[in-house]
């Protein structure tokens, strides 16, 4: 009695999870999607602010990236 109540339970269990995973991508498959970008003058996306660079960046890949990055970094 107790196993088939345990076997049950876990059925349950397995397609209460399997439904809710069922449910959730049924939503994102419902999204809908534009093949344009709309375009005037309500649709800005440009940032209105840009951040400044940090003070110690220099310029150039060598100085930001790779082994002499690492080695700029260590001796600070």
């Amino acid at each position: 009695m107790i196993k088939n109540l345990k076997a049950a339970a876990l059925g349950i269990c397995t397609a209460a999870l399997i439904g809710a995973g069922a449910l959730g991508l049924a939503g994102t498959a419902a999204a809908a999607t534009t093949s344009t970008a709309p375009t005037g003058p309500g649709h800005s996306y440009s940032p209105d602010t840009y951040a400044h660079p940090a003070p110690t960046a220099k310029p150039g890949w060598h100085n930001n990236h790779g082994p002499a990055r690492i080695a700029n970094l260590a001796n600070q």
